[in-house]
């Protein structure tokens, strides 16, 4: 098996080639070239290419999480989330053409676009995390794609905005996450109306019968054979 040091020069070499390339342009000859490795190496290091980008964005959402700031907590949600994803956009910079590249295929290609935002919607989950967000079942699920949905058009401002500071990127996140605490509010307001009827419901299918028949095995069953 390869070495993690192994695995990571192959995704490193994967983002690299996404700079000049699109991804459907990319062979496994060129990353094994690329990376200075044989191609059966690069067989044991991925199932594809879709693969060794999640491992890229697995990469990058462990640095967010190493970088997290203990002082970050004692700032609101809100704060601590932006602060989240605008380290996010930071560690990120390096590999501004190779996103731009990757989103150009995205663009076109519907398979593509809705497995990548499956991947985004799992970084998006571990920002949370990282913001001090921490959510379970269906509330975690709709929070974690409908960032990704959000965070896909901060990519796109992003793409475009060189300027210092990336101001019109920090509007972007701003106006984002506002949107995002209105239909979180809403949400919650659905919740606490439809949890005493989903609740009534839950108890409805667990009434035990009381229609007083017994099974056939009670010997008194209307299934039962009756002998003359």
């Amino acid at each position: 098996m390869p070495t993690e040091k192994t695995h990571q020069k192959v995704v490193a070499s994967f983002i690299e080639l996404l700079t000049t390339h699109r991804i459907e342009e990319i062979t496994y000859t060129a990353i094994a070239d690329h990376a200075g490795v044989k191609i059966d190496v690069v067989r044991a290091c991925c199932n594809g290419k879709l693969e060794l980008l999640a491992a890229f964005m697995r990469e990058i959402d462990q640095k967010v999480l190493r970088e997290r700031d203990p002082d970050l907590m004692e700032e609101t949600p809100r704060d601590r989330l932006f602060d989240v994803l605008m380290c996010r956009l930071d560690l990120l910079g390096p590999h501004k053409e190779s996103i731009r590249n990757l989103y150009k295929t995205v663009a076109k290609d519907p398979a593509l676009a809705l497995h990548l935002h499956k991947q985004v919607a799992r970084s998006m989950k571990w920002m949370l995390v990282a913001a001090g967000i921490e959510e379970f079942g269906l509330r975690s699920v709709g929070m974690s794609n409908a960032l990704a949905v959000g965070f896909k058009r901060v990519v796109h401002v992003w793409l475009n905005d060189d300027a210092p500071g990336h101001p019109k990127v920090m509007v972007a996140v701003d106006d984002m996450l506002a949107d995002g605490e209105k239909w979180m509010g809403r949400a919650c307001r659905v919740e606490k109306v439809a949890a005493p009827i989903l609740e009534g419901l839950g108890r409805l299918c667990r009434r035990p019968n009381r229609s007083g028949s017994t099974s056939a095995s009670d010997g008194t069953g209307g299934d039962a054979e009756v002998r003359p």
